[in-house]
This record gives structure tokens, sequence and C-alpha cells, in this order.
């Protein structure tokens, strides 16, 4: 995957509820930056309580000019996204 291609305001969209196949992917939120090469940051306008919000590169599936999909369910995602800026960032 080419990191250059994560860009500003794109859609970052998980997998449907459960990973069932052929589930629509889920909004969770839009790029806001792309932190130290390992973490993405998401804007805080998406987030429900308003705050930035960050996961690891690793998370994600594929990347393309309308969105950045991840590898991870909607309700994974909501568990294991990071609510403080990751150390060493």
């Amino acid at each position: 995957m080419d990191i250059s291609q994560i860009k500003e305001h794109l859609p970052v969209y998980a997998e449907g509820p459960g990973g069932l196949s052929g589930a629509s992917d889920t909004h969770i939120g839009n790029i806001d930056s792309v932190e130290e090469g390992k973490y993405i940051k998401l804007t805080k306008n998406n987030a429900p309580d308003g705050q930035h919000h960050w996961f690891p590169i690793d998370w994600i599936r594929a990347v393309d000019e309308r969105a950045v999909y991840l590898k991870k369910t909607v309700n994974e995602v909501i568990e294991e996204l990071l609510n403080e800026q990751p150390s060493g960032v």
C-alpha cells in the first residue's frame, strides 16, 4: 500500500457489522492527517464525542482516490480506536 495516497479529508470505511461477506462498508470518519507514517488521525468533526481519534496504518485494507478502507469491522473499530495521541507521534 502506498500511504502517499492517503489524503486529508478522504472518508474512512470499516467493514460492515460482524464482518459479514457482502455487508456494506460503514463510514467511521474522515482523514485529518497521517502521523509519523504509523497512525491515521481522524477529524473531530465526524466523531460523536467531538474529539480526534487515531488508528494504526496496518488496519488499512485498501486506499483509492475516493476513500480509505479498513480490514476491521465497525464494532472492532469502535472498541479499538485510540482516544489519545499515540506516544512517539
